[in-house]
């Protein structure tokens, strides 16, 4: 779904990278998502939206329009071919209060290489996520070694 003026329920804007650092924020990265790539993640259906590097951060971010929930749960399920008992894979989420900054909020250290798993996160409070439009921004990292 591409960008607009106002955005509503169904919004999102998904883009990918290999990055040599971590982005400090949540500008979209290079590629964006094209619409099969939104089909495929939409879906739980074991299908993945793959995403290479050598040497650096190979990322993933998610903007949604949440509107007037409070709330949210997050929830990611992939898998990687290099295990995150190598090098972890990271769930965060973008925080607009103050200095924004990214925040861990789950990860995965313990899986192998080719194994789907999952990372969650209860949000009790979006207040501080949300940008003017109530978008929030997450992203899902792992270092290629």
């Amino acid at each position: 779904m591409s960008p607009s003026a106002s955005p509503s329920a169904g919004y999102e804007v998904y883009s990918r990278g290999d990055e040599l650092n971590l982005p400090a924020n949540d500008t979209d990265l290079e590629t964006s998502y094209n619409a099969q790539d939104y089909l495929d993640v939409d879906t739980n259906n074991e299908v993945r939206v793959d995403q290479t590097a050598t040497q650096e951060y190979m990322i993933h971010e998610f903007k949604d329009w949440v509107g007037t929930n409070a709330f949210c749960h997050l929830e990611w399920e992939g898998k990687s071919t290099l295990a995150p008992l190598t090098s972890p894979v990271i769930l965060q989420i973008y925080n607009r209060s103050g200095v924004p900054a990214w925040e861990e909020i789950d990860t995965d250290d313990t899986s192998s290489a080719d194994a789907d798993f999952l990372l969650e996160a209860d949000i009790p409070d979006l207040t501080d996520y949300k940008d003017a439009n109530s978008v929030i921004s997450c992203r899902i990292y792992q270092l290629a070694l």
